[in-house]
């Protein structure tokens, strides 16, 4: 396969993180693994550990106190930084010519989920960028078959410009090896062996549907033992607080199911990284993951009280089922995932 001399790779937050940032971490990584050089444009930008040889993070300073207009700002001038004559990969919603625009997810589809009918200036001028960030790119590479028709419906983007990838998983981090461990870290946290214990992966709390899980599991007293993992405490009754975690592989294989009720998420990472870690979960069917994920390893369940209390009571109640990488039904290995992102390079030259 030919490969360019190096890429640039836009998007407003290249640090360690969930989601997009993790994404962003894994694919940097492997380009620079092959020998490729990448130019990171961000705004915010904190590499963990050693940053591999031939990469580049540019940081493009904030020039106001307000982080929305901040962002925008980032985006109209951020491919003024790009190395001239590499291809150029945007994340963030930039305005002018990219070779591919990857999207975790669209603001429409957002504001829909969120039943939200009036448009702010914000929201506006979001749906503005993105809409000249599809029209310019080269190709559109969504991470869920749900975004790519909303691209398709919402944005009017025809659909051969647009290819579902769905994003790739860290397999050298989670794998399930973090079961070696299982034992010990309940024991750390806390956690009997009759408890059911319910890891919640959250940096938005209400995004995420902590109020949906929340009543979902009133009345069943410490049998079940959420465990959040985040940013930010979640402030409620019997939940375990666990901070912002660098042992989540840990954490996963330690949990007896994983939890996302989040009203709105284009794909969700936390599911193929749980299942893994040989860890089931519960996602409500707004979730992208659903689409790729077996039903041994996987309670969909409608937003709504009584459809999480079955998918929990069905969870709780299985026997010891092995799962893994089989439950996963994409390719989601992060050499595979650069490979379909250059061969859509070559074919859009």
């Amino acid at each position: 396969m030919s490969q360019p001399e190096g890429i640039n790779l836009v998007f407003h937050s290249i640090r360690a993180g969930g989601g997009m940032e993790r994404y962003v971490l894994d694919v940097i990584g492997e380009l620079a693994r092959r020998g490729i050089r990448v130019r990171g444009i961000a705004r915010k930008v904190n590499w963990p550990g050693e940053m591999p040889a031939g990469v580049e993070l540019l940081q493009v300073r904030d020039r106001t106190p307000f982080s929305r207009l901040n962002n925008y700002l980032f985006e109209r001038h951020a491919l003024a930084h790009c190395q001239a004559g590499w291809p150029t990969i945007g994340i963030s919603r930039v305005e002018g010519r990219v070779d591919l625009a990857i999207v975790g997810g669209t603001h429409i589809g957002h504001l829909k989920d969120k039943g939200k009918q009036r448009w702010g200036l914000f929201d506006r001028l979001t749906v503005r960028h993105e809409r000249v960030l599809y029209s310019n790119a080269g190709h559109i590479v969504s991470h869920s078959a749900r975004v790519r028709d909303e691209i398709i419906g919402y944005y009017e983007m025809p659909p051969g410009k647009v290819t579902t990838l769905y994003p790739p998983v860290d397999t050298n981090k989670f794998n399930l090896g973090a079961r070696a461990s299982r034992s010990r870290v309940r024991q750390e946290l806390g956690i009997r062996d009759e408890q059911f214990m319910l890891l919640f992966p959250s940096n938005n709390h209400k995004l995420k549907g902590a109020d949906l899980i929340l009543e979902a599991i009133a009345g069943y007293g410490d049998r079940v033992v959420l465990a959040v993992a985040g940013k930010a405490p979640l402030d409620a009754p019997g939940v375990l607080n666990l901070g912002l975690r660098q042992d989540m592989p840990e954490l996963y294989a330690a949990a007896d199911a994983t939890i996302l009720a989040s009203k709105y998420e284009a794909f969700g990472l936390v599911g193929p990284e749980s299942i893994l870690c040989g860890t089931p979960v519960l996602l409500a069917k707004s979730v992208g993951a659903v689409e790729v994920l077996d039903r041994d390893a996987c309670y969909a369940f409608e937003r709504t009280v009584v459809a999480l209390r079955d998918a929990l009571n069905n969870a709780m109640g299985r026997k010891s089922i092995d799962i893994g990488g089989s439950s996963i039904c994409y390719a989601y290995e992060i050499s595979t995932h650069v490979n379909e992102l250059l061969n859509l390079w070559i074919s859009n030259e």
